[in-house]
């Protein structure tokens, strides 16, 4: 039978998944570039029936193991190829997630700690908003919480049957199989750094466990995948990762501070609340919180030291300070006043942030002209221009925020869940509003007539690609199909590879012979003979003179930031 104390947590985050997250997931296109790019590795997946190997174009895509994409599969089989089908999977962790802080929580403590740190971690902007996406964090951060919360477990309450070793190295394992090495990386740095302030480790039968189970976990598809072909797709994974940590991917490169920044600010307002205890012991006396005080520093110290800097790289740390916060909260809920400086600032960073996203959406409804004149960014000017119906009060919205931070200022009566629980409902409002009435005209300006168009086309035979810029919505939403050996498209691309680079796969191209193979592959669908039809995507503020030019192409439709071509078949 199940556990009456669990029912009210089961009915709070419940209700607040399918009010607040579900409703909202279809209501707009996948953004570009992670949306978009990991729905359509699940898609080819489901169109090439190739399970163990994640592609992109129908290519190797060496950045992510497959285990996010099968969830994401499941989805898609249940819900079709959509957006909805593609946020889905997390939307379910919105539920799952505060619901397993509630059990830990009350597991190392009781059940209002577990309660209020369930809570907590609903309430912060970006936890909250990740849940309404398809990326795969989510569930590496679980995965890999989980496994920690384990070990911390097999460390302290050493069971005969070692069920707790069991488990760490199981959701280890899954981790390893849903985002790579970094799993394993970021387990072993926070149990040496614990090592070295507590000493405490496993013992070496533990540790033999361990390895056991993670290993066979992983061997799931790497096992797979190195049997069938061999190691070079592990040589391409870990070669990627170090790319990762050695050099800015794809330009995302950000100053050391940046981590910082997302997590004191991407999670207001329990962030306000942790800041104390991230640097000193709040005395609560529970040997968990120095496990997440050395989680929270190194996964920010991690991804400070990684050169791609993203900004959902470092979300991994919300648990550990959501968990912080709670033992403020938690303190709170005893009777403890909160400061006037903590109050202040609660309200203070509250207003500043509704009031600019209030102000910022009032002139991009108003007085968008005044926008264009102090923004010197041609893609801005050409997103602004753009005839967008807006109804004229979205700009109210977001002061659901400044609503849910002034609740801080009411008697001292109110019971601190319930100021929880109004301010999860205020974010909610303004999330679910916003999705309804703010991002769908906020994606119009952004990619909205790229992606109508790949959709007018997307029943279509044809060759589809990009031209001066990289994206992953052409793909996705155009259907592009897996090629065949039928198709001239695919022969030369196996001509290409084999006069010019020597080889037969695009695995053994560097990334500068990929950039040189891409561009003989346009020139190709260019002035090649081609035996489809042809549309080329390009941006109005990066213009292709190939394209311009080229008497086999006839301009379609310029609309929304974007150019489009067209070369019929001869």
């Amino acid at each position: 039978m199940m556990d009456k104390s669990s029912l009210k947590p089961i009915l709070i985050f419940a209700c607040y998944a399918c009010i607040f997250i579900i409703p909202t997931l279809g209501v707009f296109n996948l953004f570009d570039w992670d949306e978009i790019n990991f729905a359509e590795s699940t898609r080819e997946m489901m169109q090439s029936n190739n399970f163990f190997q994640v592609q992109i174009n129908y290519e190797p895509f060496h950045e992510k193991p497959p285990l996010f994409f099968w969830i994401q599969f499941i989805s898609m089989k249940l819900f079709g190829v959509n957006a909805f089908a593609a946020r889905f999977p997390n939307a379910l962790l919105g539920f799952l997630t505060p619901l397993l802080l509630f059990k830990i929580g009350s597991n190392i403590k009781n059940n209002s700690f577990g309660l209020i740190w369930g809570i907590t971690y609903l309430v912060g902007i970006l936890p909250n908003l990740y849940f309404r996406t398809g990326i795969i964090d989510p569930y590496f951060n679980i995965f890999i919480f989980t496994s920690i919360f384990f070990y911390y477990k097999a460390l302290f309450h050493n069971e005969k049957n070692n069920k707790y070793v069991l488990l760490c190295g199981l959701f280890s394992g899954l981790g390893l199989i849903t985002k790579g090495p970094v799993a394993l990386l970021i387990l072993v740095l926070v149990a040496i750094f614990y090592y070295l302030f507590n000493r405490a480790f496993l013992k070496l039968k533990q540790l033999l466990i361990f390895s056991v189970v993670f290993v066979l976990t992983s061997l799931i598809w790497y096992g797979y995948e190195l049997y069938n072909k061999g190691v070079w797709f592990i040589v391409e994974f870990v070669k990627y990762q170090i790319e990762l940590f050695s050099e800015p991917v794809a330009g995302h490169e950000q100053p050391i501070y940046y981590h910082f920044l997302v997590v004191l600010f991407g999670c207001f307002p329990f962030s306000f609340f942790a800041l104390k205890n991230s640097f000193k012991n709040s005395g609560s006396n529970l040997k968990f919180e120095g496990f997440m005080r050395i989680l929270l520093w190194v996964v920010l110290i991690l991804f400070t030291i990684v050169s791609t800097k993203i900004i959902h790289y470092s979300s991994l740390a919300y648990f550990p300070l959501s968990f912080l916060a709670s033992i403020e909260l938690y303190k709170l809920s005893q009777g403890k006043q909160i400061s006037r400086v903590l109050k202040v600032s609660i309200i203070s960073f509250g207003a500043l942030i509704s009031s600019f996203i209030s102000i910022l959406a009032y002139f991009v409804i108003y007085n968008k002209d005044f926008l264009i004149e102090i923004i010197d960014d041609n893609n801005v000017h050409i997103m602004l221009n753009q005839n967008i119906n807006w109804h004229g009060w979205e700009w109210l919205i977001p002061l659901f925020l400044l609503v849910g931070s002034l609740v801080w200022l009411l008697k001292e009566n109110i019971k601190v869940v319930y100021k929880l629980v109004f301010f999860m409902i205020m974010l909610g409002s303004f999330f679910s509003l916003s999705a309804y009435f703010i991002v769908p005209k906020a994606e119009q300006m952004t990619q909205g007539s790229a992606i109508r168009f790949y959709e007018s086309i997307s029943k279509e035979k044809k060759y589809l690609t990009t031209v001066g810029y990289k994206s992953y919505a052409h793909y996705f939403y155009g259907e592009i199909d897996e090629l065949s050996s039928k198709d001239k498209l695919y022969n030369e691309k196996k001509r290409i590879l084999k006069t010019v680079f020597n080889t037969t796969t695009l695995n053994d191209l560097t990334v500068a012979e990929k950039v040189t193979f891409n561009s003989r592959v346009v020139d190709w669908l260019v002035d090649g003979e081609v035996d489809r039809t042809v549309y080329f995507a390009t941006k109005i503020n990066r213009p292709i003179k190939q394209l311009k030019k080229s008497s086999n192409l006839k301009k379609i439709k310029s609309e929304g930031g974007f150019v489009f071509y067209k070369r019929e078949i001869k």
